[in-house]
C-alpha cells in the first residue's frame, strides 16, 4: 500500500523528496524514495510528520499518509497555492465528492476537519512550516488535524480545499489491520481529551 502511494505520486514526473517515517517495527524497502526515516517509540502521528520534516526541502511539504492514491495532475497545487495566497492546502477526494463538493476550478476556504482540512494529506508551504515551528504533538493520532487547523488560525495562515487536484483516501487501511483495544486508544480514545481541552479554553 505504501508503494502504491509512492508510485502513484511518482506519475506526474515532479521533481519529489519522498520521505517515508516507517513505524512498522519490521522496515520495508521501498523503491523510488529519498530518505527512510525508522520511527523510535510509541506512535505519535504528529511527532512521526515532524520527524519526516528535519529532512524535508522545497517550497512546498506534503504531510500524508501511506494510504493515498494520488490523481494525475496533483504536483500543481503549489503553484496553486501561491496564485491563490494559501499557505496550506487540501486536495479533493471522492470522501468530499460524497458530500456534496464541487469537483472542477473551486477552491474552498476554511479550517473544518475532514472537509476543508483533509487530515490525510495536507500540502505546507515551507515558508509557514517555519512560522508554525513544528506541529502540535499532544494527540497521538486523531485530533492530531484538529491542532494543526488550530496552528494555521493562530499564525493566521490561509487554508484551502482545491477541488481541481485529486487526492483519494483508502480510509484508514493501517489503522484497522492493529488490534482493537490499539484502534480505541488512537480514535475514540482521543475524543474525550480533545474535549476536555477546547472545554478549558
Amino acid at each position: 500500500m505504501t508503494q502504491q502511494c509512492i508510485d502513484s505520486a511518482r506519475q506526474d514526473g515532479a521533481e519529489l523528496n519522498i520521505i517515508v517515517v516507517e513505524t512498522n517495527p519490521i522496515v520495508h524497502e521501498y523503491q523510488n524514495i529519498d530518505t527512510l526515516v525508522k520511527y523510535k517509540g510509541e506512535f505519535c502521528y504528529n511527532r512521526a510528520l515532524n520527524e519526516g520534516l528535519k529532512y524535508a526541502i522545497g517550497d512546498v511539504h506534503i504531510l500524508a499518509n501511506n494510504d493515498l492514491i494520488f490523481h494525475k495532475g496533483w504536483s500543481e497545487i503549489g503553484e496553486l497555492m501561491h496564485c491563490n495566497g494559501c499557505g496550506s492546502a487540501s486536495a479533493l477526494s471522492s470522501w468530499h465528492i460524497s458530500k456534496g463538493m464541487r469537483q472542477g476550478d473551486f477552491i474552498y476556504p476554511g479550517y473544518r476537519i475532514e472537509y476543508e482540512v483533509a487530515g490525510w494529506c495536507l500540502f505546507i508551504t515551507r515558508e509557514s512550516m517555519q512560522q508554525i515551528g513544528q506541529l502540535d504533538e499532544s494527540f497521538e493520532f486523531w485530533h492530531s488535524d484538529n491542532m494543526y487547523a488550530e496552528q494555521l488560525q493562530a499564525y493566521g495562515i490561509k487554508h484551502g480545499l482545491f477541488c481541481n487536484i485529486r487526492v483519494d483516501h483508502l480510509e484508514s487501511v493501517t489503522l484497522r489491520s492493529v488490534s482493537s483495544r490499539y484502534q480505541r486508544r488512537y480514535t475514540s480514545g482521543s475524543v474525550v481529551k480533545y474535549n476536555l481541552i477546547q472545554n478549558a479554553k
